[in-house]
């Protein structure tokens, strides 16, 4: 949990990136101080000093928590690191509290205002993602390939569509249930000729088809080019109802009722269903065919089958991709199209098949999709993720599929148990005494609105009124009145009051969202006994800042520079002309008053003056033009650049002037560190720090004990 706060942007120092790794670090594993009856229990402490102290249970959580992986799986000089700071930060909490920074009403409310800020949507996380992330998972252990016919509905609120695409859906389960195959069904009729008239699928036979009269096929016109197919995939990417009748079907089977969409109907016909098996690696070669009907293709598999040859004979395979394969991207890579998976990246079903079917170092023979002839070398398996691994990429699918289904329903949960209910004569009253084509920047937009006490909702005991619209239209300057926006943010406020109602039972029902609420507190607290003991004693000062220039003149200096001129136009014909007539000897500068197109340039003939390497990209591209020479015309910002170094200067010496910010940042980070390191050495011995070095060491050896520790060198 990061630790966040307006508080942050107080000063423009670089202490805010020390003190956010301080607070960030260790603000999770201290929730208060009286922790010496666990500690006791737990065995002997780590650190100890007058006010509390730490057993090794609660350090190596700390230490876990922090980094990712156990305190002991880096060398013991590092976790002796960590202690030390670890401990120093406990002894800052326990000032803190001492002296009530913890009990200030500044904290106080600004800690109300995140618990506010974060109970919703922990409650949401909690209730719904959570536990539907777990789901999507165990449901990911199967993948399936399936194709599907859609008949979309353009307007759901238009009866005679609705009814036209149902019909249309029903028409194609008729066909299936004759007996057609689902890709048949799935293409128009320009499709089916060129797949048939390619011997891509056998032509059905024995078929009325006089059923496919008039007959467009499916609505997802770019699966229908395939026949519908949609490949190998998995739980969690696409839209639940599709999702759950896919799941409910055997191998084989297809939906007998048309299954309902925000899209349209969908016929669903399930090909595959098969355990999860990870990722392959692969490279390819690829003679495409032309998707035109009527192409003989067996010149190109003629062509295919003679780069098969090849490639079994011993020929290089990422060579012979690289000279011959037509899929050109790939090509320049020996053929490699690293990670085909059904997590993210699909291929066609014939492709993937082949792909999986092949053992690592195995090449394929010829197989055929959309695209052509591929050969197929299988470069190795990748595993399939954990849970763990899956869990950000698996709430990104529910939070784009399922989330906002799940909410309403969850919501409207809620609201029925607290009684919710809403006026909505109320809104016709605050539109009645509005200008809708203004906003809430307007002055005076809301003087109409005098009866501030009339009802909007309850749910609950929390009653929202227009008067509390006016005053969150009016914390908002800028805010629509037309009637759907102020509507969206009476449906916000609901959608609050309700999960604000729920998160009075967090305590009890929740009581790890305690926890994050003390590790903002904490954060807050300690940002401001850092600003107290550190950051107020560090004022701008010239004297000491010139001083501190003297001493440190290393620090600033000018790194190598270069002073260019420069000629830029936008066609490509001037720029070619106006470099002939300037290596023929005519004034540079004169040319460049009389033709450069960059703004603001022709009253400088060109002249951008002294730039260091990685100023920007002009400079990057000049830095190792010889003096005076003139270079060719390069592309440069949708135009093209002629350019000429005036001169060169070496590395060189700031002086105090030039480098007085940098002077003032610096002096004022090392301070800083002084005043920290003399304010942790006073802790140190205020409250008699003791780490118990022993015991670190002693169970670092314990869990090492057998094992080859050579690698935690590198740590």
């Amino acid at each position: 949990m990061q630790f966040i706060s307006c508080r942050w942007h107080f000063r423009n120092f670089s202490f805010g990136l020390a003190l956010t790794l301080l607070v960030t670090a260790f603000a999770p594993y201290v929730l208060a101080q009286k922790t010496n009856s666990k500690n006791d229990a737990e065995g002997p402490w780590l650190i100890k000093w007058k006010g509390g102290q730490v057993s090794l249970p609660e350090f190596e959580d700390a230490f876990q928590r922090m980094n990712g992986k156990p305190a002991y799986s880096t060398t013991l000089d590092s976790l002796k690191d960590f202690l030390s700071v670890y401990a120093d930060y406990r002894l800052k909490l326990q000032e803190a509290t001492e002296e009530g920074l913890d009990r200030d009403p500044s904290v106080q409310k600004e800690i109300a205002g995140y618990r506010q800020m974060l109970a919703g949507p922990y409650i949401l996380d909690k209730e719904l993602t959570d536990p539907a992330v777990k789901a999507i998972f165990e449901r990911r252990q199967w993948e399936v390939h399936a194709a599907h016919f859609l008949a979309s509905v353009k307007n759901w609120n238009d009866p005679a569509d609705t009814l036209r695409a149902y019909q249309k859906a029903m028409r194609a389960i008729e066909m299936l249930n004759a007996g057609f195959p689902i890709e048949y069904v799935c293409m128009s009729p320009g499709e089916r000729t060129v797949l048939y008239e390619q011997d891509y699928r056998a032509q059905p036979k024995h078929l009325d088809t006089s059923k496919m009269e008039n007959w467009d096929g499916s609505d997802d016109h770019a699966s229908a080019k395939a026949g519908g197919d949609l490949g190998f995939f998995m739980a969690g990417m696409t839209v639940r109802p599709f999702e759950d009748a896919v799941f409910s079907l055997q191998p084989g089977q297809y939906s007998k009722t048309p299954v309902k969409t925000r899209y349209g109907y969908h016929v669903i016909y399930l090909y595959e269903k098969i355990p999860h098996t990870g990722g392959v690696h692969v490279e390819h070669i690829l003679v495409s065919v032309p998707k035109v009907g009527g192409v003989d293709t067996l010149p190109f598999y003629h062509r295919a089958d003679s780069l098969l040859q090849v490639v079994r004979n011993g020929a290089n395979f990422e060579q012979v991709a690289r000279e011959s394969s037509d899929d050109k991207p790939s090509a320049v890579r020996g053929g490699d199209m690293d990670t085909i998976n059904h997590d993210t990246r699909r291929t066609e079903a014939a492709f993937d098949k082949a792909a999986y079917s092949l053992k690592d170092g195995e090449i394929s023979g010829l197989v055929r999709t959309s695209f052509g002839y591929h050969i197929i070398k299988r470069l190795n398996g990748v595993a399939p993720k954990t849970f763990d691994e899956s869990k950000d990429q698996l709430k990104q699918f529910y939070k784009r599929y399922f989330f906002e289904e799940d909410k309403q329903k969850y919501l409207a949960s809620l609201e029925a148990g607290q009684h919710y209910r809403m006026d909505s004569s109320a809104l016709n009253y605050i539109m009645a005494h509005v200008d809708s084509s203004r906003t809430s920047a307007d002055t005076n937009w809301a003087k109409k609105l005098t009866d501030r006490n009339r009802e909007i909702f309850h749910t609950g005991d929390i009653r929202w009124t227009v008067g509390s619209l006016v005053d969150t239209l009016t914390a908002n300057p800028g805010s629509p009145l037309a009637r759907n926006a102020i509507r969206d943010v009476i449906d916000k406020n609901v959608e609050q009051a309700a999960l604000d109602i729920e998160a009075r039972n967090i305590p009890t029902k929740y009581p790890e969202f305690e926890k994050i609420m003390q590790d903002y507190k904490n954060g807050i607290i300690l940002f401001d006994l850092e600003n107290k003991r550190v950051w107020s004693k560090v004022v701008p000062d010239s004297a000491n800042e010139r001083k501190y220039y003297e001493a440190h003149k290393a620090k600033f200096m000018w790194p190598e520079r270069i002073d260019i001129s420069e000629i830029f136009v936008t066609k490509d014909s001037l720029a070619k002309a106006l470099y002939k007539r300037a290596i023929a000897g005519e004034n540079f500068d004169t040319l460049a008053r009389q033709y450069t197109e960059r703004p603001g340039f022709k009253q400088k003939a060109g002249h951008w003056g002294l730039m260091m390497k990685d100023e920007n990209e002009l400079a990057r591209r000049s830095f190792d033009f010889i003096v005076d020479e003139i270079k060719e015309p390069f592309s440069f910002q949708g135009g093209y650049s002629i350019v000429r170094v005036n001169r060169r200067v070496p590395l060189q010496q700031k002086s105090f002037e030039e480098a007085r910010q940098e002077v003032a940042s610096q002096y004022q980070d090392d301070r800083a560190s002084e005043l920290r390191t003399e304010w942790v050495e006073e802790l140190r011995s205020k409250y008699d720090r003791q780490i118990n070095d022993d015991l670190i060491s002693s169970e670092w050896t314990k869990q090492h004990a057998g094992h080859d520790e050579s690698h935690l060198m590198k740590n």
